[in-house]
Parts: structure tokens; sequence; C-alpha cells
């Protein structure tokens, strides 16, 4: 159980986290946690340790990166030595990290030439080292799923990729999204705003493909091709780089508009292939000319969206689903619609998202990938509000479009558990178990479940299991 301590924690310098770090100097402070320069007490190495602010949850869920500790390092990857809950006190959880004394490269596009000279060498050059650092991630199954300036790291010449809150692996139970603009401008068009697990999950990798392209194009244009998320959705139509800026090689132009193809199946298979393909673009660019001196583009087209990003930055959920709701009514937006849901989630207003659900039923039966996303938001809701009927209802739905999800199998037991159903919900989680082994998530359902069933042996033992990992 968390402490006193770790509730009201906040980190200052020359603080001492248990028996194992001293802080030195605050790095970053952002929303979902501190980034702080610190002394590992054990070998007096200085590193970076990542600390978040909502230490309440679970390991798992604070977890980042967590595929990455023993991996082989790579020189375009901050590399992660430790994670967990620092002892002896276990109460603080911290990503302890490589240190690089670096600023990110958005900073340094917003600073202009005053901190980076957009030459195709340097521009090329940065590319490469990002391309290098997202195959060694793709290498190992892992798809980082936020790739952007903010979460690239520069020092002289050399770049790594960081920032591990999004990334995904094919046994992830869950995916987590970060409801941020940045995000959102980098995403490709199938998964912004989705945060349910895709069925495919080869998609991920390719929306990474996708982000490349996003960044590629930022490099190269200073701007972005669209700048809200509903342009994103949409996959607006917008100017073709050589439009922006005429020294962009037909070559690079090619490359960058395949990454950023509306339909995943149109993008590169492969970060591989993009990056044997780009070697070749490189050395043609070179020859096709040099970057001209680009303004920064300024005037970014404003519509509810964007309005709706910046409340959620502020986790001003009240304003966001007002806004979103306006524009539903306004133009039946599905992206609207799912916005909305999600504010009023957010909020804990399960009732009303149910009203919303019984006026528009029309909108759970799309069969694209936001009716998806909408029918699993409404099991969470129906099951919040323990509406186990609905709730059946809409899983059964769920579970034809997706049979083996595990997330859609966890609330199978939920419901199972709610209908006294305990032994076929002891089933599922069983198999759960074996298939994601000391999942938190799982162990604490077995344990209520045997708990039902009378065998107290099993539940203690799932009990300490979830104390454990939990």
């Amino acid at each position: 159980m968390m402490g006193s301590q770790s509730r009201y924690f906040m980190p200052n310098a020359d603080m001492t986290l248990g028996n194992r770090y001293e802080l030195l100097e605050c790095l970053g402070d952002g929303s979902y946690g501190w980034v702080w320069r610190a002394t590992n007490l054990q070998d007096d190495k200085v590193v970076a340790v990542k600390i978040p602010k909502q230490m309440g949850r679970s390991d798992a869920e604070l977890a980042e990166g967590s595929a990455l500790v023993g991996r082989p390092s790579h020189p375009n990857v901050i590399e992660i030595y430790w994670m967990g809950r620092v002892p002896p006190q276990r109460e603080w959880y911290v990503l302890e990290m490589e240190y690089f004394a670096s600023s990110t490269l958005a900073r340094l596009l917003d600073v202009g030439e005053q901190g980076l000279v957009l030459r195709y060498d340097k521009v090329l050059d940065y590319f490469s080292q990002v391309l290098e650092g997202v195959k060694h991630l793709h290498r190992f199954g892992i798809a980082h799923r936020d790739i952007k300036p903010q979460n690239i790291l520069v020092s002289g010449e050399r770049l790594k990729l960081t920032d591990f809150g999004s990334s995904f692996m094919p046994e992830d139970l869950y995916t987590r999204t970060r409801e941020n603009g940045g995000t959102v401008l980098y995403s490709a068009p199938e998964v912004v705003g989705v945060s349910t697990k895709l069925k495919d999950e080869g998609a991920y990798f390719r929306a990474d493909i996708y982000s490349l392209g996003v960044l590629l194009y930022h490099l190269v244009t200073s701007r972005l091709p669209h700048d809200t998320l509903s342009q994103v959705a949409r996959h607006q139509p917008f100017p073709k780089p050589s439009e922006l800026n005429n020294t962009v090689s037909p070559q690079l132009e090619n490359l960058i508009m395949k990454c950023l193809a509306a339909s995943p199946e149109n993008r590169w298979d492969s970060v591989e292939e993009l990056a044997q393909t780009f070697r070749t673009v490189r050395q043609t660019q070179k020859a096709f000319g040099e970057l001209h001196r680009l303004t920064p583009y300024a005037k970014a087209d404003i519509d509810w969206s964007a309005d709706a990003i910046k409340s959620l930055e502020t986790e001003d959920y009240r304003r966001v689903g007002q806004i979103a709701r306006q524009e539903y009514e306004r133009s039946k937006d599905k992206h609207a619609f799912l916005m909305m849901v999600k504010a009023l989630i957010k909020e804990g207003r399960y009732f009303d998202c149910i009203d919303f659900f019984k006026g528009h039923p029309e909108i759970l039966k799309q069969a694209d990938f936001l009716g998806r996303e909408l029918r699993r938001q409404s099991l969470t809701v129906y099951l919040k509000a323990r509406h186990i009927s609905e709730a059946a209802q809409v899983l059964k739905i769920c579970l034809k479009e997706d049979p083996d999800a595990p997330d859609l199998l966890l609330k199978k037991a939920s419901i199972l558990g709610l209908q006294a159903r305990y032994k076929e919900a002891s089933e599922i989680l069983l198999g759960l178990n074996r298939q994601y082994p000391n999942r938190p998530a799982i162990l604490k359902r077995l344990s209520l479940v045997f708990e039902q069933l009378r065998d107290e042996g099993k539940a203690a033992a799932f009990r300490r299991a979830f104390e454990k990992y939990g």
C-alpha cells in the first residue's frame, strides 16, 4: 500500500530516495512525472531518474520500456538500467536511465538559427540516427508510438530516442495513450485518439513509420502536415514538401509521402525497408541542393479539436466535453463524439455517457475502427455504472470482432463474477494467467474469484502474488 511519504511526495535537490539515489538537479517537470539528474549511491554513477507523479498506480502501470531493461544498448536509444520501488521503503517508484546531457530536438527547432542550422547533411544525418533507434526498438518487437521532436535528445552530433511511456509490445494487455497536442499531430490517422488495442499488432509499427514521415516533413518544411487532431483523423490533404521547399528532391518527397500514406498498407512495409531506401535517397538529395533557410510556420489552422486538446492538457475535462459535444451536434464528427465520451468518463459521469449512447445508437454500430473504439468505451461505461446486462451485450459484439483480446476476456471474467458464475470466471482468468503470468489485474481477480469459490489456498496464493507484483 502507498504510504503517506509517497502520497505527498515532492522531489527536491539533495534529497535521497531510499538507499539508492541522491537527487542533484531537476531536468524536467511534466504532467506525467519529473526527470532528475541523480547519483546512484551503489556505484556513484550519474544517472537520470524519472519519478512518476501518480505513485498510487500499480508497478505495471508505471513501468515504461521495461522490455528494454537488460537488452543490448544502442547509441541512438536512451538506455534503461532499472525500474521499480526504491528500497528499503519500496514506496517511491523510479525509472533509472542513462544520463545524456542534451537538449530536445523540439527546443532546437523552436530557437531556429541559434540552436540548429538546418542543412541537408545535418537534417538527413539526424533523421538517419532516429531511424536507427527505431529499427533497434522494432527488432525487439517494441513500437515506440510517440516519435516526435520532444522525445528526441540532441547533444552535438548525437541523437537519442527517449520516453517509452506509450511504447507497445504484442504481449501487452492494454495500450497507453498520451493526451497532448504534440503526440496527436505526429500520430497516424488510424490510431489518433484510440486507446483500444488494435487487432493487427503490426499496425503499431506502421504507425511509427507514419510518425517518422511527419518528423522528416517537419525537418524539411518547418511545418507539420496537419495542425489539429481533426485534420489528422480525416487525413486532410496537405502540401507536398516540394510545394513548401523547392529544394526537396523528388526521391526524398516520394519517401516522405509513402510514410504519410493514409492507408497503413500503402506505407513502407518496415522501418528496415524505409532505412534501406533512405540510404540511397540521402545521396541523391545531397546532389540535388542545399536546404533553403525556412521561416518557421506560424499560422496554424485552429478548429474545435485544437481547443479541446488545449483543455485536455490542463485536465479541464468539463470544457473538453462541452467543445466536443457542440462539434458533434454541429457536424456529426465521430471523433468529436469519442472525445466527448472520454471526457465524461474522466469526470466519472457514466450515466451521462449512457444517455448519449442511448440517444445515438447508430454510432455504436459503425464498422470502422472508431466504432470499435466506441464499443469498447461503452463497455467500460456500462461496467462502471453496473449495468451488467448491457455490458454483457456489448461484450458479446466486441468478442465477435476480437475473440482473443486479453482485455476483453478480463472484462468477461469480471462480468461472470458479477453474475456469480465464479467457476467460469476462474477458467478464463487461469487461462489468461498462463498466457500473461504475474499481471496484477489478473492476479487480483483470481484472488477474489477463489475467495468466492471457498478455495482459500488458491485465494491466498494469488493474493501473495498480487502483493508481490502489484
